[in-house]
């Protein structure tokens, strides 16, 4: 018989190679070409820079233009200390959005990060009889330890990381409340605590500086290891990662782990700032501003991408437009409304440059 020639063995190699995909990859949104303008009308080089500028820095963009709006209108914006209570906030929600941008970009979430907050708080009203160190320990141990549940249930068991994260939500919340019998504890004067909750270097506070280190270490785990090249394929195509001989239950496993764990430290940090330890109140609904942040910071829902610095400047302009309607006085209902709208521009924007 003749010998394949090596246009038809290409080919042939090819097209095995696309029938591995499965169905819902192939059909997957992501993978279908955003519409398209007619010929001659407004698609032209320029229009097209011009719309790859807004969808890659339009959380700069608007950071920027919120910020300049606050120091014109909004009294007291300006000030120094503001600008320091704003950081604050903002820390234990970059921790969060780091993990929670690892998660997205395996084409997964974790809702349980809010509530993982609560029971590291719990962990140390628990844990300070043993002293304080051991109870920051045992704050950040203890939304390691939720991390790795979650991750066996996704890695392992293979349960959606919807439900998974639903579960553990609602799981994680009520043993932190059963743990202090749904009350606050006040946290002592320490001088550890003193430094979480109020020290400052210069205008920036500790704890901020603290999350920036670990965004600049997952930027860097991202960029240049093989577990980040390996997260980034998963979310792109968990199949074809799977044949490719990647660990993909490994990857997701150490993803929300490592999503859990910045999830304990966050809930140390909102403790020390609040000077208390309160399963009622620690991490309400911070899941929610770590999805928008990095949605809108650039990590698409889609996954296979990753923004570390967008999500990073995306809880900033969240926690500017809550300040924005603080100190005006303004319904904080409508700061909600105006985070949606942020959070499907976005979506759009991403989805025109697919």
């Amino acid at each position: 018989m003749n010998a394949a020639r090596p246009d038809e063995a290409q080919s042939t190699t090819a097209t095995m190679a696309t029938n591995f995909e499965s169905n819902e990859e192939r059909l997957s949104p992501s993978n279908f070409p955003a519409p398209r303008a007619p010929s001659g009308a407004s698609d032209t080089p320029r229009s097209f820079a011009w719309r790859t500028v807004l969808r890659e820095h339009s959380v700069y963009v608007a950071l920027a233009v919120l910020v300049a709006f606050n120091l014109a209108v909004t009294p007291g914006f300006s000030n120094p200390f503001a600008a320091r209570s704003l950081l604050f906030e903002a820390a234990p929600i970059v921790l969060i959005a780091l993990g929670q941008n690892l998660a997205i970009a395996t084409r997964g979430i974790d809702l349980s990060v809010g509530s993982v907050m609560a029971l590291s708080s719990a962990a140390i009203a628990v844990f300070l009889p043993y002293g304080v160190g051991t109870a920051m320990i045992a704050a950040v141990g203890m939304g390691a330890l939720a991390g790795l549940c979650n991750g066996m249930l996704v890695a392992l068991l293979a349960i959606d990381p919807l439900i998974s994260g639903l579960a553990l939500l609602v799981a994680a919340r009520g043993l932190a409340q059963a743990l202090l019998g749904g009350s606050r504890v006040n946290l002592p004067d320490a001088d550890a605590f003193d430094l979480l909750g109020a020290g400052a270097l210069g205008p920036i506070p500790i704890v901020m500086l603290i999350a920036l280190v670990f965004a600049a270490i997952v930027a860097f785990v991202v960029r240049r290891t093989t577990f980040g090249r390996y997260t980034i394929l998963v979310g792109a195509s968990r199949s074809a990662a799977f044949l490719a001989g990647i660990p993909v239950r490994r990857t997701l496993f150490l993803v929300y782990a490592a999503s859990g764990t910045l999830a304990g430290l966050a809930g140390l940090f909102a403790s020390a700032r609040l000077g208390a330890a309160d399963p009622n109140y620690v991490g309400v609904n911070f899941e929610l501003d770590a999805i928008a942040a990095s949605v809108i910071g650039g990590t698409p829902l889609s996954g296979g991408r990753i923004s570390i610095v967008g999500a990073v400047f995306g809880v900033l302009l969240l926690q500017v437009l809550d300040a924005s309607f603080i100190m005006n006085n303004i319904s904080f209902t409508y700061a909600q409304i105006l985070k949606a709208v942020f959070i499907v521009v976005a979506l759009y924007l991403q989805r025109s440059g697919a």
